[in-house]
């Protein structure tokens, strides 16, 4: 359910609040693990947590289950609770084990998300279910913030068989983000826009 739209320069909200980094996908078009592809010393992973985490006082990575990490790394991790479930089920997982009242979300391989994005997110979640980015018509579920309130409808909507996390979205209070720049939502999921990634991106911002 919309209750408004937001627009407007980012909002300085509270530090309290978990970044949690989406990481259970297959990464079929990949053809490996998106969250262990390198990024200069580091990994796709790393660049993503290191990216954000400034904006928040707790770190969580969710995985889809425990064989899909194949290397330390220094942060909180949780696994789906359900099996199959996609995105959705690790929101799900990522919020029950949150330990702030806010988690802005994001799929590691979305390496344009800003931390204004994210901070934003952040102050407009604390006053309704969900603060989801959309781009024209089309939201970005697994680029957004959610309250704890937005656990129990996550829940209900994957017990009754609905795995798409957009249309959850119609169940939740959600503040709209309007106005936003469209190429930070771009995705890495093939080769080429890895490569494109690391040339244009990775040697420009750092």
């Amino acid at each position: 359910m919309e209750i408004d739209r937001f627009h407007g320069p980012p909002i300085i909200c509270s530090v309290e609040a978990t970044l949690l980094v989406l990481a259970g996908g297959e990464a079929k078009r990949m053809g490996s693990p998106k969250a262990w592809l390198e990024v200069g010393e580091s990994t796709l992973l790393r660049w993503v947590v290191n990216r954000l985490a400034g904006e928040f006082s707790d770190v969580l990575v969710s995985f889809a289950e425990p064989e899909q990490i194949d290397q330390h790394i220094p942060y909180r991790v949780v696994f789906d609770r359900r099996s199959g479930c996609g995105p959705l089920g690790a929101i799900e997982a990522g919020l029950h084990a949150a330990r702030t009242e806010v988690s802005f979300a994001v799929a590691c391989d979305m390496p344009y998300v800003t931390p204004d994005l994210a901070r934003m997110a952040v102050a407009a979640a604390r006053r309704c279910d969900a603060a989801v980015p959309r781009v024209g018509d089309r939201p970005e579920p697994v680029c957004a913030a959610y309250q704890k309130s937005a656990l129990r409808k996550i829940s209900a909507a994957l017990d009754a068989g609905r795995l798409k996390a957009a249309d959850v979205l119609e169940v939740l209070d959600v503040t709209w983000l309007d106005g936003l720049d469209p190429d930070q939502f771009e995705s890495l999921n093939t080769p080429e826009d890895y490569r494109r990634f690391r040339g244009a991106f990775v040697h420009r911002d750092n």
